[in-house]
């Protein structure tokens, strides 16, 4: 008689054990995701090209000069729609969760890990916050510092400059679409029904860039933030270094960086998706 109260409260119990065992692993890979959220500056870089007012002052750069005359409304009309659609917190938090998933509850990084990180993030922040001028000294005093191969290990283990691409596929994505607006091209987009205009905006982004002048921007802009990184990375001292190499060097960590990669792709292309579609609604018919 007693058998049966026994053997319910070990089924009782078993999930509760099961949620025991799961949640110091969750906890790991989140410690582990928010580290290299951090660490890539993954808050800073959305914040400063998809908050209020970025998206449409990002798209005016690559505009030709005469499609800038004219483009006025359209960007007045992409700002409202990117601020409609790019959310900061809810991308991060969703880029987080899959890198994450992708870090599979492997160990939490060490406490010389999280201090070079802070450390490192701190001077990433310092750096954007000087003038030209002073940004122009720390880059040319650091990049003049001799090659370090931890260092170039590093760089390469980080995904700076391919978040780079993305903000600039998504810039040439939404630049395309004001200009076509700005010269009276509107017609061409809302016509579409909406089916037939997402996939337009997906085969777009899946084009990329193929034009010579994007092109050379492009590779212009992946080598410049490279090189920033680079001088970031010759001012951290030996042993943060050292740290952040054998972190990035683990098992997991290949896994994390295509998750980062991904997921932070999949939140720029999907938000400018819901931009253009939000802008193009509510452009004038002709």
């Amino acid at each position: 008689m007693t058998a049966l109260p026994i053997v319910a409260r070990r089924f009782f119990f078993a999930p509760f054990l099961f949620l025991l065992l799961l949640v110091p692993a969750m906890g790991r890979a989140q410690d582990r995701a928010q580290a290299l959220l951090q660490f890539e500056g993954v808050q800073a870089r959305y914040q400063a090209a998809y908050a209020p007012g970025a998206v449409a002052r990002d798209a005016r750069e690559l505009l030709e000069p005469a499609d800038q005359a004219i483009a006025d409304h359209a960007l007045k009309a992409l700002d409202a729609a990117a601020a409609r659609s790019f959310d900061v917190a809810a991308s991060v938090a969703a880029i987080q969760q899959e890198v994450a998933a992708a870090g599979k509850g492997a160990a939490a990084p060490s406490p010389q890990v999280v201090a070079a990180v802070t450390r490192f993030a701190q001077l990433r922040a310092d750096y954007a916050a000087k003038d030209q001028a002073a940004k122009f000294e720390f880059f040319n005093r650091e990049r003049a510092k001799p090659a370090d191969p931890a260092r170039t290990e590093l760089l390469e283990r980080m995904a700076a400059a391919d978040m780079r691409e993305v903000d600039f596929s998504s810039q040439l994505l939404l630049s395309s679409v004001v200009k076509q607006l700005a010269r009276g091209n509107a017609g061409q987009f809302t016509s579409l029904p909406d089916r037939t205009l997402d996939m337009a905006v997906d085969t777009l982004w899946s084009r990329g860039v193929t034009s010579p002048r994007p092109r050379n921007l492009l590779t212009v802009a992946r080598e410049l933030e490279k090189q920033v990184t680079q001088a970031l990375l010759a001012a951290l001292p030996d042993a943060d270094v050292a740290a952040l190499l054998a972190w990035r060097n683990d098992p997991q960590a290949a896994a994390e960086r295509e998750a980062l990669v991904g997921s932070y792709r999949a939140e720029v292309k999907a938000s400018g998706a819901v931009a253009i579609r939000t802008m193009v609604r509510g452009w004038p018919r002709s």
